[in-house]
């Protein structure tokens, strides 16, 4: 009886054991986030996303794709605001863009990246303040989740800081 009862333990752990290089393989590092980015993860890995050039205005926030920005030299960028970043003395090899959407209900967002750099959300003249981040530099399609508190009406996304000519960033509700 007691080897029918160790049985079903020990099939349980070699499947267990089995299945763990496969996750740890697809995870990347992409696990572990302060909140939950699954969604976010799937658009940046997705083949399809709205593909805009920097100063690009958009009617809406795409709610099933990310958004990926053609950027330019960060020196050639006009942003709205200073980004908020630090300069580096190497962020003039960088690139940049700036995308308005024209609106969207007041509430809590968060707004991820693909690659690394810097993420301003501007409103009203202003940069906001980041209500949160996470971020890991070891995820192979997700390096940032910043969230803000955006308000009715136009808004702008600014980058900068991007190694590469393009980033895709995605934008949808706050998820706990």
């Amino acid at each position: 009886m007691r080897r029918l009862m160790l049985l079903p333990a020990a099939l349980a752990m070699t499947i267990a054991c089995a299945a763990a290089p496969v996750r740890a393989a697809d995870a990347k590092g992409c696990e572990g986030f302060l909140w939950p980015l699954a969604t976010e993860l799937a658009w940046m890995r997705a083949p399809e996303s709205e593909k805009v050039a920097s100063g690009a205005s958009l009617a809406a926030v795409p709610t099933d794709k990310a958004i990926e920005i053609g950027l330019e030299p960060v020196s050639k960028v006009t942003f709205p605001v200073p980004p908020t970043s630090t300069p580096k003395p190497d962020d003039a090899e960088t690139f940049g863009g700036v995308v308005t959407i024209a609106g969207i209900p007041a509430g809590h967002y968060q707004v991820t990246i693909g690659a690394h750099g810097w993420i301003d959300i501007v409103q009203k003249g202003a940069a906001l303040e980041a209500t949160g981040h996470t971020g890991s530099k070891d995820c192979d399609v997700l390096r940032k989740s910043v969230r803000f508190e955006i308000a009715d009406g136009p808004f702008t996304i600014e980058v900068s800081g991007i190694r590469k000519q393009h980033i895709r960033v995605a934008i949808r509700p706050a998820a706990d």
